[in-house]
């Protein structure tokens, strides 16, 4: 089992993802404290023709396997929907990978667009977590959290943002404010990974994380008994965030 990190409560989980159309591609690239991963989908305007991946950096040996999942969008019409999650089974494939894939297929006939997240998680303090995230600069949602539940804005106090989070987000919010919330749902999963140690690599493999099985690829069996964890693979942003999306090895 992971242990506590004695350094947990003093810093920033962050991560950046950026969005950029042109006539027959996106490209979506993606990097936080653990990972940091590039796409770029093609399309001929009706359909996916192709999925390149580039896993720059990442928790487990086993990660890069993943990318198998997304090529099964290949062929598949452009239907302008974020919900790649439901076409692909997310234990067989990286979750981040995934959600690049849905944010690229919702935009892809928007030849132009360029658009840069900017999410950040503070580290539980008090027992509260502030949870934020702004589109090109301008902030979108900043929640308060407790206990994995919004408590402020007051009109969302209450609602969860874990098991759940989808159902009531697709109702309240829609187009960008919808994008932005879950990312930074999906940012908040992530930064939970500050509160544990797991260093030295050698001594913390996936399989004694005690994670539950099929979170995800690298927690999968069998993926989960042969993933190692991969030394110097995890990054503190807290002070540094414009070093994100740099994909400094």
């Amino acid at each position: 089992m992971l242990k506590p990190d004695p350094n947990y409560g003093h810093g920033t989980f962050r991560r950046g993802v950026r969005l950029a159309v042109a006539p027959g591609q996106v490209n979506v690239d993606l990097e936080d404290s653990n990972h940091a991963f590039r796409m770029v989908l093609r399309h001929d305007g009706a359909r996916i023709t192709a999925i390149d991946t580039e896993a720059v950096r990442h928790p487990f040996t086993t990660c890069p396997e993943a990318e198998r999942s997304v090529q099964g969008l290949v062929g598949r019409p452009l239907d302008g929907t974020l919900d790649v999650r439901r076409r692909l089974e997310t234990r067989s494939g990286c979750t981040h990978l995934t959600d690049m894939a849905g944010l690229a297929i919702a935009h892809a006939t928007q030849e132009g667009l360029r658009r840069l997240y900017d999410i950040s998680v503070d580290d539980e303090r008090d027992g509260r977590t502030q949870a934020r995230i702004s589109c090109d600069g301008h902030a979108v949602h900043d929640w308060t959290i407790m206990k994995h539940t919004l408590a402020e804005p007051e009109p969302l106090a209450g609602r969860p943002v874990m098991k759940g989070f989808h159902a009531w987000a697709t109702a309240e919010f829609s187009g960008v404010a919808l994008e932005a919330a879950t990312m930074l749902q999906r940012g908040y999963f992530v930064a939970q990974s500050r509160r544990f140690a797991a260093s030295p690599a050698a001594e913390h493999p996936a399989i004694s994380d005690g994670m539950p099985e099929g979170v995800c690829y690298s927690y999968t069996t069998p993926a989960v008994q042969r993933a190692q964890r991969i030394d110097g693979s995890r990054r503190d942003f807290t002070n540094d965030a414009d070093a994100l999306l740099r994909f400094r090895r």
